[in-house]
């Protein structure tokens, strides 16, 4: 008896041992993470720059492609502020970058200014955070020009189908979903686990899928070391022919959107004296036929079923209806001649981005036309010479394109203004019943729509976007010449699908709609986010109106 009882006593004390390793395990862990996370606050997150402050900015310690700034111009100094995705940040070194390469070669060309141009390409992110990252820049660094690039890549697509994050801080993606691994100076990797230490875990993980087995040559950077197995290599190609295929263009209308208010911010702009170029930077499929036929291969499809022009021939009338002093050129024949003519990719490995020699190539291109547009000098053909030009095949008139573009024209000067929204032609283009049609905002931040005149509405209707049986919960408000009028009943309410709220007649000059609470799964894209179909609201005299 006393054996067995010594026997149970002892498991007994194994398993207390357990549980105390287990304890004093899960402790050790947490606190360790504590230390970690609060070492990672006070010493490794960047600061950035406060406006008011007249101190250099170090764009490096940012994750730019760049080093330190003044703020301030100098006498005689000519600063050029360059904007775009991962194209212009580069997988260069700063001074091989096509911005770096820029900078030289208008100096040499252009000797009565000394020249700096400013790499703010930021990878991960469309034309739409070119917009915001110039307005956040633009009060920090004094500047005399302003360059963007439009890459027919995936530009359009980031837009359209919100790849890029929809809120913009500068230099996001790198700060926040920087790889320690493959980017040894940027200390911050995703957070997805409780613990940091699963986070380097995953963020080592992910780098083995990508990283080159290769060591990179001279002169490149840490963005060079991705390398995309050939299968994804051939996918990411096929998403970037949507936009030469008339079919996608529905889609791709709030992409358009976003250039077009490109367009209209870089105008205003121009007229306040600052010269602003656009360039349209070609991809892979674009410069080399053979790995174009091999993705149509991949799709079964067929060349004349795409229009390999398509995007600048909508980006041009875009430029002209709303950008005419804006300076727009488009760098794809000059790619394909010089590629034609020399042999050389202008690509980097499966990296997707322009290497060294496009890099040079870009530099060239964008110089010759800001010498011509900003300082007079005469202007030459940028292709190099004799080149096999893409397929032409116009699958749409330009009065196709002129009606296609016609709604955001409605939208954009039909007597309202939409702000605080992504994708805000979809809040009121009539379409209520598609899935993927609907606008976003986070919740806490109003989407609002002001009237040019008041207008006596009697009701307002909203769509929701419920597809995964989402709830919500929102404020919708009026404003009245005495201020804002919250309409009853909204804000308690768990909604879901169409909601038409009534309204007292009185003249409203405004409403606006902030989600409070949504129960998207936390695991969703779009959790914590509003998502709306369409906004309807119907005047007193029982007019309809969008």
């Amino acid at each position: 008896m006393s054996d067995s009882n010594g026997k149970a006593g002892r498991k007994g004390g194994q398993l207390g041992n357990w549980v105390l390793l287990l304890l004093v395990t899960l402790a050790t862990l947490w606190l360790a993470d504590r230390v970690f996370r609060a070492y990672e606050q006070s010493q490794l997150l960047p600061q950035l720059p406060d406006p008011g402050d007249n101190a250099a900015v170090n764009l490096a310690s940012l994750r730019y492609n760049d080093t330190t700034v003044e703020r301030d111009t100098t006498e005689g100094e000519f600063r050029i502020l360059s904007f775009g995705d991962s194209f212009a940040y580069s997988v260069m070194q700063p001074d091989l970058s096509y911005s770096g390469l820029l900078q030289g070669q208008l100096q040499e060309n252009v000797p009565d200014f000394r020249f700096r141009v400013v790499n703010l390409g930021e990878p991960a992110t469309g034309t739409r955070q070119y917009r915001e990252s110039h307005r956040y820049w633009s009060r920090i660094l004094q500047h005399q020009g302003v360059l963007f690039l439009v890459f027919i890549g995936n530009d359009l697509l980031d837009d359209a189908y919100l790849y890029s994050a929809v809120e913009w801080q500068p230099n996001r993606a790198v700060l926040e979903g920087g790889n320690p691994i493959l980017d040894p100076g940027n200390p911050r990797v995703p957070r997805k686990y409780p613990l940091r230490m699963f986070d380097y875990a995953y963020a080592w993980f992910m780098s083995l899928r990508t990283r080159s087995d290769e060591d990179l040559p001279p002169g490149y950077n840490w963005a060079g070391l991705t390398d995309f197995a050939r299968d994804d290599f051939l996918e990411i190609n096929s998403r970037y022919l949507e936009n030469f295929d008339p079919q996608e263009l529905p889609a791709l209308l709030p992409g358009y959107e976003q250039v077009m208010l490109l367009m209209q911010h870089a105008q205003r702009f121009s007229e306040q004296g600052i010269p602003v170029a656009v360039a349209i930077g070609p991809s892979e499929i674009q410069v080399n036929d053979g790995l174009r036929n091999e993705v149509l291969a991949l799709q079964s499809r067929q060349q004349d079923e795409f229009d390999m022009q398509l995007p600048q021939r909508i980006i041009s009338q875009l430029h002209a209806q709303h950008a005419p002093d804006v300076t727009l050129f488009d760098m794809t024949a000059g790619f394909r001649a010089h590629a034609q003519a020399t042999g050389s990719s202008l690509f980097f490995r499966r990296n997707t981005h322009w290497d060294k020699e496009g890099n040079r190539l870009a530099a060239e291109l964008i110089g010759r036309e800001i010498r011509s547009a900003w300082f007079g000098q005469p202007g030459n053909d940028p292709a190099t010479g004799p080149h096999q030009a893409l397929p032409s095949n116009p699958l749409l008139s330009d009065q196709q394109i002129r009606q296609y573009l016609a709604p955001l024209n409605r939208f954009h000067g039909g007597g309202f203004k939409v702000t605080g929204a992504v994708r805000p032609i979809h809040l009121l283009d009539g379409i209520s019943d598609q899935p993927d049609n609907w606008a976003i905002a986070p919740l806490g931040s109003a989407v609002s729509i002001s009237f040019a005149e008041p207008m006596a509405l009697a009701a307002v209707r909203i769509h929701l976007f419920d597809g995964d049986g989402r709830h919500y919960r929102y404020s919708l408000e009026a404003e009245h010449g005495d201020g804002w009028e919250l309409v009853a009943g909204a804000p308690e309410t768990s909604s879901e699908g169409a909601q038409e709220w009534t309204l007292n007649g009185r003249p409203v000059s405004a409403i606006r709609i902030t989600g409070i609470e949504s129960t998207a799964a936390a695991g969703s894209p779009t959790a914590g986010y509003l998502l709306i179909h369409e906004i309807e609201w119907t005047q007193k005299q029982a007019e309809s109106g969008y």
